[in-house]
């Protein structure tokens, strides 16, 4: 959700909330249309793609570094 931006600064990752948004979007078309629920299934699909990566990456950042062997040990950004 936050990541650091070409001028240096934290900021709010837009490409990744709007990316998760137009997946969401688009994933809603894979349903019959009986089933669309419209915007509600869209924020629900985006939701649930934004928790995944978020899960991905606290694992891929805390766990499996961890396993690796060899890993340079560099301190964590600081926000």
């Amino acid at each position: 959700m936050i990541c650091k931006g070409d001028n240096g600064h934290w900021q709010p990752s837009y490409s990744g909330i709007i990316g998760s948004l137009a997946a969401g979007g688009i994933s809603n078309l894979y349903y019959p249309a009986q089933n669309r629920n419209g915007a509600e299934l869209m924020f629900e699909n985006a939701l649930i793609g934004t928790g995944i990566s978020a899960a991905t990456k606290v694992l891929q950042e805390f766990y499996i570094r961890r396993l690796t062997l060899k890993v340079p040990n560099n301190a964590p950004a600081q926000p």
